[in-house]
């Protein structure tokens, strides 16, 4: 079968940007955890959070050793989800960057962000066994890559 150019590029764009199905987050609440993992550590000349599975490292350890976090997840997302909605008239997702930021600073000193901080550097930063830091991208941006491959972290 033959794919022409706008269905490649139909197909691409319909695809997520975490590896596999999700496990424990809906498709809207992954949509909020993307735009926050983005703004948290955000791709310039090497991936960011986004591209580097962050999203998938957090629904994958959602449903095992952070499954205690999950309720806080729940909570979080739907609080931040109606709170950016109610204070800027549009969804995270729907606002120019600029205003997603003013967001995010009045967020910032909340629970629920600091655990996302959080769990967003472990899955950047942590082993891709885990389900973060797809193609080592962390590791290469440190250059320790080599190193890093073969530890059990």
């Amino acid at each position: 079968m033959q794919m022409d150019r706008r269905l490649f590029l139909i197909s691409a764009a319909a695809m997520p940007l975490y590896a596999g199905p999700l496990v424990t987050l809906t498709g809207p609440e992954a949509k909020v955890m993307e735009g926050l993992v983005d703004h948290i550590i955000p791709a310039d000349e090497t991936p960011g959070a986004l591209a580097a599975g962050v999203v998938f490292y957090i629904d994958k350890q959602l449903a095992g050793p952070l499954k205690r976090y999950l309720p806080a997840y729940k909570l979080g997302i739907a609080q931040f989800y109606a709170g950016c909605r109610g204070t800027m008239g549009k969804h995270f997702d729907e606002l120019p960057a600029e205003a997603q930021m003013e967001y995010l600073r009045k967020v910032e000193s909340t629970s629920f962000f600091a655990m996302v901080v959080d769990h967003t550097m472990q899955g950047f930063y942590g082993s891709p066994e885990h389900g973060g830091n797809r193609g080592e991208a962390s590791w290469k941006m440190l250059g320790i890559e080599e190193v890093m491959r073969g530890h059990k972290h």
